[in-house]
């Protein structure tokens, strides 16, 4: 089932340099007023996505399925250069999936829950979309606010992020709640959230792939 699949694995935006600089744009992070998040009271959203996609990646491994990163420990690789590794691996190397890890931002704190993104149309991005929104509702829904669009009789809402456009492969975008909102961050800092959401992942891509 896995002989020639590779799950391509995307941690958005940059994270934290060696020298504690972020490296990423202002908007990626948020100073909440209250509670303790990756430096005293500011969520670094290029950190959290490094943390849950470093966790799909060691799941990943531990069942035998090959994946590789398309983005740097910490520098913020340009869109195309993610892209284009993507393709060329993809080509040149295995067949796969692209999943590109977020944490979301409304610019007013009151927004909450899960997104999960494809582009425009039916494709198998929907398929794959469709399967991490049943796993996350099955292991999460108790925990977090979900965010669907039911318009075109599915869950995932529809976006031409850069990174979805241009792979070539079956590509969804995945936001995790929203990290300036004081609840959701609270969740996204929990070790049994983030051990859910990677677990919904890893489901999702073994289930695609025997299909």
């Amino acid at each position: 089932m896995f002989d020639n699949f590779c799950v391509y694995l995307d941690a958005g935006h940059g994270a934290v340099d060696p020298r504690g600089n972020y490296v990423t744009a202002p908007g990626k992070m948020y100073k909440h007023t209250r509670g303790t998040f990756h430096d005293g009271s500011t969520f670094y959203e290029g950190v959290w996505n490094r943390r849950l996609t470093n966790l799909v990646a060691f799941k990943l491994e531990k069942l035998g399925i090959t994946y590789k990163f398309l983005h740097h420990d910490y520098l913020d690789y340009s869109l195309p250069y993610r892209a284009d590794t993507a393709n060329w691996y993809h080509v040149n190397y295995r067949n796969g999936i692209v999943i590109s890890n977020h944490a979301n931002a409304s610019g007013v704190g009151t927004a909450r829950g899960f997104e999960v993104y494809t582009t425009p149309g039916v494709t198998p991005s929907d398929t794959l979309a469709e399967m991490l929104w049943q796993q996350v509702t099955l292991l999460l829904s108790d925990h977090i606010r979900l965010r669907p669009d039911l318009r075109d009789n599915d869950h995932d809402k529809e976006a031409r992020f850069y990174i979805l456009r241009k792979t070539l492969m079956p590509a969804i975008l995945v936001e995790h709640l929203f990290f300036d909102n004081f609840e959701d961050a609270q969740l996204l800092m929990h070790d049994f959230i983030v051990d859910m959401f990677a677990e919904a992942q890893v489901r999702a891509v073994i289930e695609f792939a025997s299909k």
